[in-house]
């Protein structure tokens, strides 16, 4: 067993590593690596277990356990890889229409509003000038 817990603590920490890509809605590129890290640690779990099962008292459901979690896995790489294949081949996103047009995008005005009246325009009330 002292050759298997360092194995699954790699796995453990490549499936954390996993898990925060995903909460920060990392690119399908990035994701795509980290499983496929996380599935290299697996699949060197289940080569340990099925080496050592009867020398190390391990079950042989274990083994099972692994293998369809592995699968689990491998489903999810081929998504998240497909999807991150299919972003490269459209490219980078194309020209805005201001890049079109030649010009620069308007800034965006900020205007503190004091309460409106029936006398307001768009330069302001015209009684209080």
């Amino acid at each position: 067993m002292k050759g298997f817990l360092p194995l699954r603590e790699e796995a453990e920490k490549r499936g954390k590593l996993i898990k925060t890509a995903g909460e920060r809605h990392a690119p399908p590129d990035e994701a795509c690596k980290l499983i496929a890290s996380f599935s290299q640690a697996e699949v060197k779990m289940i080569k340990y277990v099925e080496t050592n099962s009867a020398k190390c008292g391990i079950p042989p459901q274990i083994a099972d356990q692994l293998k369809t979690g592995h699968k689990n896995t491998e489903a999810m790489q081929t998504k998240v890889c497909g999807v991150a294949e299919q972003m490269q081949k459209r490219g980078p996103a194309g020209p805005t229409l201001s890049d079109v047009l030649g010009t620069q995008t308007a800034p965006e005005v900020t205007t503190a509003k004091k309460g409106g009246s029936t006398f307001d325009t768009l330069n302001g009330n015209v009684l209080e000038r």
